[in-house]
């Protein structure tokens, strides 16, 4: 299939892409949604269509209600949106509404008119505003979803009414029915969709996140793995977001006492829990929280590591899948994941053997299994083998599938 892909011929056809971030902010979803961009326009026009960056103040745009740019030869619409920083509730609420409306107006205005609308999910709700879009642009549409809304907000406990959710989850099936295609980032996600939302699984695509090259570092990454490793003989890294759906306090629990082994535990990112978890880990000195370092450094803050932690609560199975997994398998480090054992995470690692995975709520059990990894001689093959899956799941290869999708509506 990839091997055909590779042999299409230009078509005209226009796709528009919909998501708030896009590079220079650098979540996961704009460095994905570039490489979606990038391998679309070798076959058609793609157009994208987007929000101011809010992800780092260096590089936010003054105020506008629209601009139109090329990068990477790209041609990317943003929209003026607010760009509040995203650890602020309210503005971060503020930058998704004003996103949407302006995202609304641009894509039902904006030449040429789309042949194919994919909207992810970032924000929640954007799939409604690509429907939007796609219903009056007489356009197809195709489903992008990374977490599966209002399933994850509501399972996480955050406080939605009961009756907001239900209504919410009401209009999303009929989302979900009305698409063309939907892709998803994992088997358990499309498992979930056919079960409980009733989806024709023969529309669902099961497209990952895949594993990609870390960018150029800028720096030699001393002072960075110095900061990281401090003294300790062995350290554990969690990187990235520390949201709601982490286990991350029974992780402090496990590495409370792990100190006096010389074996430390590293948190490296922001979230809405972190303020909490470093008051529930305060006076542990063997656990450190570390803000996100330079895009560039990624390389750096993988490598650090002797081991990586992934953690998902129980009964967010097919809500979420975490994009780190596959940075970690390209960092060829092994993974230790407290999740469930039914999650796409805890197939793929033992399918590859490239870590250990427990869904245990047990903090000591925790504990000892992080000491006999350290005291084992598996860690290297589990390196060994994470390399191999990075190769099994490469990006490219993953948005070739996606590509190929894209091209069949031209066909048709």
């Amino acid at each position: 299939m990839c091997e055909e892909n590779k042999a299409y011929s230009r078509i005209n056809m226009n796709v528009l892409l919909v998501n708030q971030y896009y590079p220079p902010d650098t979540s996961a979803t704009a460095i994905i949604l570039r490489d979606i961009a990038m391998a679309l326009d070798s076959v058609c026009s793609p157009i994208v269509l987007s929000g101011r960056p809010s992800y780092n103040p260096e590089f936010r745009h003054g105020l506008y209600l629209s601009k139109t740019e090329f990068v990477d030869h790209v041609r990317v619409d943003r929209v003026g949106s607010t760009s509040y920083d995203r650890g602020f509730l309210l503005g971060r609420v503020l930058n998704y509404v004003t996103y949407l409306i302006l995202t609304v107006i641009r894509g039902l205005l904006m030449h040429p008119r789309p042949d194919v609308v994919i909207s992810m999910t970032d924000p929640p709700i954007a799939g409604f505003a690509g429907a939007i879009i796609s219903f009056f642009r007489r356009s197809t549409f195709i489903y992008f979803i990374q977490d599966l809304h209002p399933d994850l907000a509501y399972a996480v406990g955050l406080p939605i009414p009961k009756l907001i959710a239900q209504i919410w989850n009401f209009f999303n099936v009929l989302l979900l029915k009305y698409c063309d295609s939907i892709i998803v980032i994992g088997e358990d996600m499309k498992d979930l969709l056919v079960s409980s939302k009733g989806i024709d699984a023969n529309k669902i695509h099961v497209i990952r996140s895949g594993s990609v090259e870390f960018p150029s570092p800028k720096t030699d990454g001393a002072s960075i793995i110095r900061e990281i490793r401090k003294n300790y003989d062995f350290v554990a890294i969690h990187a990235g977001n520390l949201g709601y759906v982490g286990n991350f306090k029974l992780i402090i629990d496990a590495f409370r006492d792990l100190g006096s082994r010389s074996i430390g535990l590293v948190f490296v990112g922001q979230g809405t829990m972190k303020t909490e978890l470093m008051d529930y880990a305060k006076n542990v000195d063997s656990i450190n929280f570390i803000d996100f370092y330079p895009f560039d450094e990624l390389s750096h803050v993988y490598s650090a590591a002797d081991l990586h932690l992934i953690s998902i609560k129980k009964g967010l199975e097919g809500l979420v899948l975490p994009s780190k997994l596959y940075s970690v398998l390209k960092a060829e480090k092994p993974i230790f994941a407290n999740v469930p054992v039914t999650s796409d995470v805890a197939k793929i690692i033992k399918e590859y053997q490239c870590g250990v995975v427990t869904s245990t709520k047990d903090a000591s059990e925790i504990s000892k299994q992080i000491i006999a990894l350290k005291e084992s001689n598996t860690l290297g093959k589990m390196s060994v083998a994470a390399s191999q899956a990075s190769e099994v799941f490469d990006r490219a290869v993953e948005i070739r599938k996606f590509t190929e999708i894209v091209v069949e509506y031209e066909k048709n």
